[in-house]
């Protein structure tokens, strides 16, 4: 297969380097990724400006960008062969639940799909470094082996989410729905004038933990993999709900 690396940790991190090792034994890969870490960027695209690209070597290339932009330049910027598959990650931290709105590495792979691509996210459960990184990249290369044909039939895409554990300590895979996160935020001024205040934002996260979640099967030790849609319609409401 063709594949497109992207993250939104920045092409020098960890996670995407070892998925580039790792796949390429098997495949081609290609890697569209941005220059500079852009955390939190969720679909956030580059419209009315210039978009500066850096190859770094064949095949890969650093945007200064955002990853919604690097998936648009790999799949429709005529720089690369036609890709069959988009993989966001690894991220150096999880994407759970209420996340998945915020999180540029799940922007990756769901604009994988806006893009007519399949696409899959992956992230590992850990502050910044890890010891595991290779093996959350071999689980999602035996994944991609063991279900190409759902990843390349369904107008969906994966968010994976692999524990910061040791492989003999994952206790197996759980196909799981979203989680809920609350986000308990505060903002420090860390600088003020009579015309500006610079802030910067603190808190904690705290995550609900019912059977069948991301949040409560990660905590619990297993590798989440969530499929998600693009379509966010109520459906329920629509049907049951309108009043007429």
């Amino acid at each position: 297969m063709n594949i497109l690396l992207t993250n939104d940790d920045g092409i020098a991190a960890t996670g995407i380097n070892v998925l580039f090792d790792l796949f390429s034994e098997k495949h081609c890969v290609y890697v569209v990724a941005p220059s500079a870490e852009r955390s939190g960027c969720s679909n956030a695209i580059t419209v009315h400006t210039s978009i500066p690209l850096h190859e770094l070597a064949p095949g890969k290339f650093a945007a200064d960008a955002y990853t919604a932009d690097c998936v648009n330049i790999g799949i429709n910027g005529d720089i690369l062969p036609d890709i069959d598959l988009v993989i966001s990650g690894i991220n150096h931290g999880p994407n759970l639940g209420d996340d998945v709105h915020f999180s540029g590495t799940v922007a990756g792979a769901r604009s994988a799909v806006i893009f007519g691509k399949p696409g899959i996210a992956i992230s590992l459960d850990c502050l910044d470094r890890s010891d595991n990184f290779t093996d959350a990249g071999n689980f999602l290369l035996s994944f991609i082996e063991l279900n190409v044909h759902d990843i390349a039939s369904h107008r969906m895409f994966y968010n994976i989410n692999y524990p910061d554990i040791p492989l003999d300590q994952v206790k197996g895979v759980k196909y799981t729905t979203l989680g809920r996160r609350s986000y308990c935020d505060t903002f420090r001024v860390i600088e003020e004038n009579d015309s500006m205040m610079r802030l910067q934002m603190e808190g904690t996260i705290q995550s609900e933990m019912n059977s069948g979640t991301d949040t409560c099967e990660l905590h619990n030790g297993y590798i989440s993999v969530t499929p998600l849609l693009l379509d966010c319609t109520d459906k329920n409401y629509l049907k049951n709900g309108v009043k007429k």
